[in-house]
């Protein structure tokens, strides 16, 4: 019977926390929100395109940087083209900061494993 009596309060403080909760929570809308994407990330990168965010002074690390999944190289281009905060990209990305930061060090881990093999000549 304890037990069920526990469960039951759990539960009730749960619900209540939820409840709270939904009213805290802001919304926006839709209009807004489209209206606030920025318009690189809606485009994908092909391999033939030259155009990138930055200007890279070598063409081989263009190349390595192209080969980066879509989400690191938006990423790198809000920390690095943009010089946005880790939090603030977290925010805008609606993940974790932990996440952006993971995803810094694998994006910048990826480059370096590229250019060490010599990734961009063709």
């Amino acid at each position: 019977q304890f037990t069920h009596w526990l469960n039951t309060v759990n539960f009730t403080a749960n619900l209540n926390y939820l409840r709270q909760e939904k009213k805290k929570m802001e919304t926006v809308s839709i209009e807004a929100l489209l209206e606030s994407r920025h318009p690189f990330y809606e485009e994908s990168w092909n391999e033939e395109s030259s155009e990138t965010p930055f200007d890279f002074e070598e063409k081989r690390l263009a190349d390595a940087f192209k080969k980066l999944p879509d989400r690191c190289r938006q990423i790198l281009t809000m920390l690095f083209a943009e010089e946005k905060k880790p939090e603030e990209i977290a925010r805008i990305l609606n993940t974790p900061v932990r996440y952006i930061y993971n995803q810094r060090y694998q994006a910048l881990k990826k480059l370096r494993s590229e250019l060490e093999k010599g990734g961009g000549h063709k």
